[in-house]
């Protein structure tokens, strides 16, 4: 029987030239394109009241978190600086339900850069709003627009750790964001930095909770690290 792994959607809540006011949820086609074809049966979950996460939880095996809009800082106690970027207080409200109830129920996550801020926020940790601004000598972590499956900088990452088992300890990857995990969440080790020592993993191997910073499932077609650590992560909910 296929493992069943919920993905959580992004949304648009504005009135666009596009739809109008009819307002969307959505997800990138790359995630659920590596997950079938690692065998899983993907559904994706739309942004809803907090209140179905729980049930929600208790129909999938497993939860991937996408990328997306910048988490508020509000989630960690903060006010936004004037660099913090668009906020959706619904998807942060609903993904930090879906976690938490994941969490209690024992199931793995796998959050991919704004997943794994999220996950840092929802379980304690804080946020850089803004690396550029709050952080010194910060390099480029925002490739745009050079193409998505291209490698831009190096990371270096813990022995036996979940990102290990794919990546190796030491390698090349992604980079599109300008958020990142300033204090680590209580019971998480981070697992891989990049030289600037910017985190670009964490893992709860508890509660097989996962995070990269960079976006695995853009490489998922040219690169067989990120193949592997997507197989990895199915392996994991299948057990």
């Amino acid at each position: 029987m296929k493992p069943v792994i919920g993905l959580s959607a992004s949304h648009i809540e504005k009135s666009t030239s596009q739809f109008g006011n009819r307002y969307v949820d959505y997800i990138q086609k790359d995630y659920v394109k590596a997950l079938e074809k690692l065998g899983a049966l993907v559904i994706i979950l739309p942004v809803t009241n907090p209140s179905a996460a729980n049930e929600y939880a208790q129909k999938i095996d497993g939860l991937v978190l996408a990328g997306g809009d910048d988490v508020s800082p509000l989630l960690y106690q903060e006010d936004p600086i004037k660099e913090n970027g668009s906020n959706s207080i619904a998807r942060d409200n609903f993904e930090k339900a879906m976690i938490e109830s994941m969490k209690q129920q024992s199931k793995p996550i796998l959050g991919v850069c704004r997943g794994l801020q999220i996950i840092n926020a929802t379980l304690g940790g804080a946020n850089y709003q803004d690396i550029n601004s709050q952080y010194k000598n910060v390099l480029g972590h925002n490739q745009y627009p050079t193409e998505w499956s291209t490698l831009t900088h190096s990371i270096k990452v813990n022995e036996d750790s979940f990102l290990s088992k794919a990546w190796g300890t030491e390698g090349l990857v992604n980079s599109f964001h300008h958020q990142a995990v300033k204090r680590i969440a209580d019971g998480f080790e981070a697992t891989a930095f990049a030289s600037d020592q910017i985190i670009e993993a964490i893992e709860n191997k508890k509660y097989n909770i996962y995070g990269v910073q960079f976006h695995p499932e853009m490489l998922f077609d040219t690169n067989q690290h990120a193949k592997q650590l997507f197989r990895n992560f199915v392996e994991i909910v299948k057990k």
